[in-house]
């Protein structure tokens, strides 16, 4: 499963400061890059995903944001590119759910006249450990197959110190449960380490019996 996070620019310098007053946890500045790698449980690379700031518009309540997201195998070779959307509202974050989904569905995806309908999950800006947080899904139908996710029982239970290649972070530790459908229905779980100013720097996926399939991590901040 693609474990991107789904996670993540003004024109002027001092409006950066209106911006990112949105919401704590993501400060977004017009040209900001930051990459995420995958891995499997012993730590072998499986691809990565580079994103890019390239819109931002002011709101009279937060801001709406467009990000270039191209994603890479495990050999650094492209396999999409595409935009995504994202918003900050009353300091609450308004992801894509993009991440949420399967590269190789993305994959299949890329040149399908297909129908994509989105239930945003959401970072409030003030978090702490035990408060429960709200759902997300997305559902997906075309001519060929439907596939959907759905994002539920997110919560927040601790607060970590988490070290990858971009840094090191104070962290809450958010778990959640997730169920996908297409041909079959399958129950898994997750975790997302988030940060102030960065946004999701580490992402955990388990299988129905708890084990590790996979992680990601920040490996580039710019």
């Amino acid at each position: 499963m693609n474990k991107n996070l789904i996670l993540l620019i003004c024109i002027l310098m001092g409006s950066t400061a209106a911006f990112s007053q949105c919401n704590p946890y993501y400060t977004f500045e017009k040209g900001k890059k930051w990459e995420i790698t995958d891995y499997t449980p012993k730590d072998k690379k499986t691809g990565k995903q580079v994103y890019e700031i390239i819109e931002l518009e002011e709101e009279s309540n937060g801001w709406k944001a467009t990000l270039h997201f191209e994603t890479y195998d495990k050999k650094d070779k492209e396999t999409m590119s595409k935009d995504v959307e994202m918003a900050c509202e009353d300091g609450v974050i308004e992801m894509d759910m993009t991440r949420f989904i399967p590269a190789e569905t993305l994959t299949t995806m890329e040149n399908m006249n297909i129908t994509v309908e989105m239930e945003s999950i959401d970072w409030p800006s003030n978090l702490s450990v035990g408060q429960e947080l709200g759902d997300g899904a997305i559902h997906i139908k075309s001519s060929m197959f439907n596939f959907s996710t759905t994002i539920t029982d997110r919560k927040v239970v601790s607060k970590e110190t988490v070290t990858t290649p971009a840094g090191t972070f104070e962290c809450y530790k958010v778990a959640y449960k997730i169920i996908s459908k297409s041909f079959m229905t399958m129950e898994m779980s997750g975790v997302d380490y988030i940060a102030e100013n960065v946004g999701v720097v580490k992402t955990e996926s388990y299988d129905n019996k708890a084990k590790l399939t996979g992680y990601t991590m920040l490996t580039s901040l710019n």
